[in-house]
């Protein structure tokens, strides 16, 4: 039910009466502003690296078989092709301790938009998106870092390293561990890198596609993330 409008005019009134009479007026109580989400602070020796979007991406690569029917149907003659999707929308945080890269590397969280995967095929996009793997309503993919290895002790500047970095890739809700393969190296402050690993759709809970007699796609996925993130 609407409250009569005179209500809104009401309050007022009674505030200026209690005054008039040296009643004590009621003051709000002042609330404070919402905290600032802010990222957690690095323990002792760490230094943080956030990732420069705008340098950075993410991409997958798959292979198709083209089959029978593919040319009436889709134009594309049989055969088979590489396929590679690729977006810039990734973001997140390294975490490194330089004087001992040992060290489990706490709060490094890597995130991409799979919205923004594209191939040279805008009909393979838009199915990836509504149909498939569905990246419309599971929009995030997610890399925690739990842990480096065969990397060398400590690190010195400009050098150029290789090691492998392990922790929990979530896509569509479903998480798995998994270990990148990364080259890297810090230079000036920043952080440049490439990180690839395999997984499976079929891992993830996205069932390989099989278009009778016209596509068929492998359940290997190749994942490369290359980044440039800027000390903090």
């Amino acid at each position: 039910m609407k409250r009569p409008r005179f209500a809104f005019l009401f309050l007022p009134l009674l505030l200026l009466l209690l005054a008039a009479c040296g009643a004590p007026v009621p003051q709000a109580t002042p609330t404070q502003p919402p905290a600032a989400a802010t990222a957690a602070p690095a323990a002792a020796g760490v230094t943080i690296f956030v990732i420069d979007p705008d340098q950075s991406q993410a991409s997958y690569t798959v292979h198709e078989q083209f089959l029978e029917n593919a040319l009436s149907k889709l134009g594309i003659k049989p055969g088979k092709t590489t396929v590679t999707g690729v977006t810039r929308h990734v973001e997140g945080e390294i975490r490194i301790k330089p004087d001992d890269l040992t060290q489990p590397p706490t709060g490094t969280v890597i995130k991409v938009d799979l919205t923004g995967l594209k191939t040279d095929q805008s009909r393979r996009d838009k199915w990836i998106q509504e149909k498939g793997p569905t990246f419309q309503k599971y929009a995030t993919a997610t890399f925690q870092a739990t842990e480096i290895r065969n990397a060398p002790t400590a690190y010195t500047e400009g050098e150029e390293i290789t090691f492998q970095l392990a922790g929990d890739l979530t896509i569509r809700d479903v998480t798995n561990p998994v270990v990148f393969d990364v080259t890297a190296k810090v230079e000036n402050g920043v952080l440049t890198g490439a990180a690839t690993t395999q997984i499976k759709m079929s891992d993830f809970g996205i069932e390989p596609p099989d278009f009778a007699k016209t596509l068929t796609v492998g359940d290997d996925v190749t994942i490369e993330v290359k980044i440039v993130a800027k000390q903090q």
